[in-house]
């Protein structure tokens, strides 16, 4: 250890100090390191302050002056523990002035060290900065008294800063000892406790170097997972100083660092790193102006400063003005060196200040509680009385309890809450640059705990706030982005609470408690996916434009066909109506119009009365055209297969016959039709084709229904086989001709119906083609089956006016002939008909008249 070991003030009383004017040896526990100027000698130079306002104040203790010794701890707990020893020593010795206690150590590992020694022998002990929670245990440190709140509330503070810019996931470093060990344990029980997750912890060794902060940083790069991007230090000052320096050495600019007491607002700590520290937050206890030390430290000189010691005294402040000043005492320069310091040199006025109000506060602590107790003992007395000095070793720790003294800084009072200790308060500190680009540290915000509780409140003045590379904006420090509304989170095995990945529920689910859940048939999902709404029944609805164009389209078909029978009433006496069977065709005008009436059945919206009765609809209609279809298709085959052989007339082709034997077809159906209502009953039912569709329809089964339209089927399959085999019979038969071409579209139509039917899930298609099938059905039977006869009538009754205009043309001019009437016979007979037997050639009545009346000339 260079130099001296203790300094000493003169007083009737004395206190021992401890104090970090030396930093610790980069290679060692047991040497010193260079002179530590902030805060070490200024913490020392504001015990010297406080002593010199306590002896000025004549009220406090009067004709009594306090007086101190001055020991270097360097921050080692083994330099700490061997001062505490010679404290000790002082006090087992016979002296005139007593000890009364000890102001410090600094740090906490340098505090239990001290304190493990100094409560064998009940010496009180009030530290200025050790903010270990481990002090707080009085049954063990029960002679401990500090000025600054623990870092129970420190750690506290920090999380509550994160929590306010939302930060969520953190890396960690923390110095070796109780300070950074236990302060780090605190901070990450409460940032457990508050959802927040460390990426990455690290520590450091007892004495690193700058590879040791080197490969820790390296490290936190090297985590990849999730956007870490804030560092939180419990580190010292030496190590706080030395991170940032393996910051820029790598030239790692992606962080963002909250650092704690140890860091604070010191300056050696940036000095130089300023780029890497730019934007960075730090906690502090809450600082004042201590009023008259500025002028105190900066007027302090080899001439005028206040120890009574040996030549040797000056040399902790010729260190100090040497670092400052970066000059050299003129005994130890070279010959002739211009950087001399001046005999009365003295520190400059903007020299950065330390928190000496915690140490000023200290010694008024012991001052105060001191002017208690010679209140109590020396009753009025002037100076240091006998009671006083007998009891001060086991009384004045009562005293201390509970004084109650002003403090350095505020206009306020302070005393020890029961843990001996003060409660929290902080400044929120952040560094950055300044308006006239100097750096340094501004408070931005403060935190102070409640009436005991380790909980506070936080202000943070964040228009104050500058972040480095993006000032107006804090960065983010997260793992895992948040996941949308519409997903859910899969927690990982480490760091469940930040770290999760986003995963999108499967169609038709919801999100019930971060779970997916898929909705009940019949419902889907909102929007939000919070909740299952039930769908909208779908079913056929007039307004559909598809569904209008083929309602009007069957409104016109089936006014065409009751026109078509009209014209047939009217016409009923015509040979060609005659000869197409009048009483079949009235059979197949039935079937047509139920075919177009069933294509509205299909559009109405599904009930069960509407289901029963398309179910008639849809198998009678069919059947009204097929069953008199085949009757007529077979009497023709009859009819001229019999004549080949026979002149005699086949049985069963009589118009009565041919009625009730269709009819007994019709009837066939009809109980087919009612035997399945009767076991499948038609019920309007909700189908769900897909997850997101809901229908209306009416129940069917496939198997049932095929059954039903087989019959059907068979119907009209042989109806294409008897018109297939009259194909050939004679040219001027013109109906067998449009009976094959009916049928054989009405077997393609067909074709083409079944699959594409069954093959449909969307009812709406459904029933789109179902009422197409009748619609086209039913044209198809009307323009083969019932127009054509319309067709010949209109245009016999055209060609019979131009014959007879033509005969009595011909008359006139005398010119009727055999051959006017061989055209006109040959004309009639190509529109002759029959009605179970072949007929002879009608001609008009006026034809036969004129025959009967004259000659007929030949041309």
């Amino acid at each position: 250890m260079p130099g001296i070991k203790k300094l000493q003030v003169d007083g009737d009383l004395i206190l021992g100090g401890l104090f970090p004017v030396h930093k610790k040896s980069k290679f060692t526990e047991n040497k010193c390191g260079e002179i530590d100027f902030q805060p070490g000698f200024q913490y020392l130079a504001a015990m010297l302050f406080a002593l010199q306002q306590v002896n000025n104040n004549s009220k406090l203790l009067p004709n009594i002056t306090l007086g101190a010794t001055f020991y270097d701890t360097c921050r080692s707990q083994t330099i700490g523990a061997d001062r505490a020893k010679d404290i000790i020593k002082y006090s087992l010795t016979e002296h005139k002035k007593p000890l009364v206690g000890v102001v410090g150590p600094f740090t906490s590992d340098v505090s239990i060290a001290v304190a493990n020694l100094l409560r064998v022998f009940e010496i009180p002990q009030v530290s200025y900065g050790s903010t270990s929670a481990e002090l707080s245990n009085k049954d063990l440190y029960g002679n401990f008294f500090r000025t600054v709140p623990p870092d129970l509330f420190q750690a506290q503070a920090l999380v509550d800063v994160i929590k306010h810019y939302e930060w969520n996931y953190i890396h960690t470093i923390h110095s070796h000892g109780h300070y950074g060990g236990k302060g780090m344990e605190m901070f990450s029980k409460f940032a457990r406790e508050s959802g927040i997750c460390i990426a990455k912890a690290a520590s450091l060794p007892l004495l690193p170097d700058d590879n040791s902060y080197k490969n820790v940083l390296e490290r936190l790069v090297r985590h990849k997972e999730g956007q870490a991007h804030v560092i939180v230090l419990f580190t010292t000052q030496p190590d706080s100083a030395g991170l940032l320096q393996a910051a820029k050495a790598l030239d790692v600019r992606d962080f963002t660092w909250l650092g704690s007491s140890g860091w604070s607002n010191r300056i050696d700590v940036t000095e130089g790193k300023e780029e890497v520290a730019n934007g960075s937050l730090t906690v502090g206890h809450l600082e004042g102006d201590v009023n008259g030390f500025l002028e105190f430290l900066t007027n302090l000189n080899r001439t005028t400063l206040p120890f009574k010691t040996n030549e040797a005294h000056n040399q902790w402040l010729d260190e100090v003005l040497q670092s400052v000043l970066k000059c050299e005492i003129a005994n130890v320069s070279p010959p002739n060196s211009p950087d001399v310091c001046s005999v009365v040199a003295s520190l400059p006025r903007d020299v950065e200040l330390a928190p000496v109000r915690v140490v000023v506060n200290a010694v008024y602590a012991i001052a105060y509680a001191l002017s208690d107790m010679h209140r109590d003992l020396c009753l009025g007395k002037i100076g240091l009385c006998d009671s006083m000095r007998e009891k001060l070793q086991g009384k004045f720790i009562t005293y201390l309890k509970n004084v109650t003294f002003p403090d350095a800084a505020f206009n306020s009072s302070v005393s020890f809450n029961v843990n001996q200790e003060m409660d929290g308060a902080y400044s929120i500190i952040n560094f950055r640059e300044g308006e006239q680009d100097e750096w340094k540290y501004f408070v931005v915000g403060s935190w102070k705990s409640f009436k005991s509780s380790q909980h506070g409140q936080l202000k943070i003045n964040d228009s104050l706030v500058s972040w480095g590379i993006v000032p107006s904006r804090p960065p983010q420090s997260y793992c895992s982005n948040a996941c949308s509304s519409t997903e859910i989170l899969e927690r990982k095995s480490v760091n469940r609470h930040c770290c999760w990945d986003c995963k999108r529920c499967k169609a038709y689910q919801v999100i019930v408690n971060n779970t997916c859940r898929t909705c009940n048939m019949g419902y889907i999902p909102d929007k939000s996916l919070s909740r299952c709404t039930k769908l909208t029944i779908s079913n056929p609805e007039w307004t559909d434009p598809a569904l209008t164009s083929l309602a009007v389209v069957s409104g016109v078909w089936i006014l065409v066909a009751i026109g078509t029978f009209v014209f047939y009433v009217i016409n009923r006496e015509h040979s060609v109506i005659k000869a197409a069977g009048r009483e079949l065709s009235l059979l197949i005008f039935i079937g047509v119009i139920l075919c177009f009436s069933s294509s509205f059945t299909c559009m109405t919206k599904p009930t069960d009365l509407v289901c029963t009765i398309h179910r008639y609809l849809e198998s009678l209609c069919f059947t009204m055209v097929y069953a008199p279809l085949l009757i007529k298709t077979n009497r023709i085959y009859r009819i001229f297969t019999r004549a080949r052989r026979t002149a005699a007339k086949p049985p069963l082709i009589r118009p009565k016959s041919q009625i009730l034997i269709s009819l007994g077809l019709v009837a066939v159906q009809l109980m087919i039709t009612t035997v399945w209502i009767i076991s499948d009953s038609p019920t309007a039912i909700i189908k769900y084709p897909s997850l997101d569709k809901a229908e209306l329809i009416c129940s069917e089964s496939i198997l049932n229904v095929l059954v039903d339209k087989c019959y059907n089927i068979i119907l009209m399959f042989l109806c294409t086989v008897f018109a297939f085999k009259t194909r050939n019979y004679p040219r001027n038969f013109n109906e067998a001709k449009h009976i094959g071409i009916t049928m054989y579209i009405t077997c393609s139509i067909w074709i083409i119906f079944i699959p594409t039917y069954f093959n449909l899930n969307d009812s709406e298609w459904r029933v789109i083609v179902g009422c197409t099938l009748f619609i086209v059905a039913g044209s198809v039977n009307l323009v083969g089956l019932l127009l054509p006869k319309v067709v010949i009538i209109v245009s016999a009754k055209a060609s019979q006016e131009t014959v007879h205009v033509s005969a009595e043309s011909a008359e006139e001019r005398g010119e009727l002939t055999i051959s006017t009437l061989r055209d006109a016979s040959t004309m009639f007979s190509r529109y002759n008909a029959t009605s179970g037997e072949m007929q002879e050639e009608i001609l008009s009545k006026n034809f036969r008249e004129q025959i009967q009346a004259g000659p007929l000339t030949q041309k």
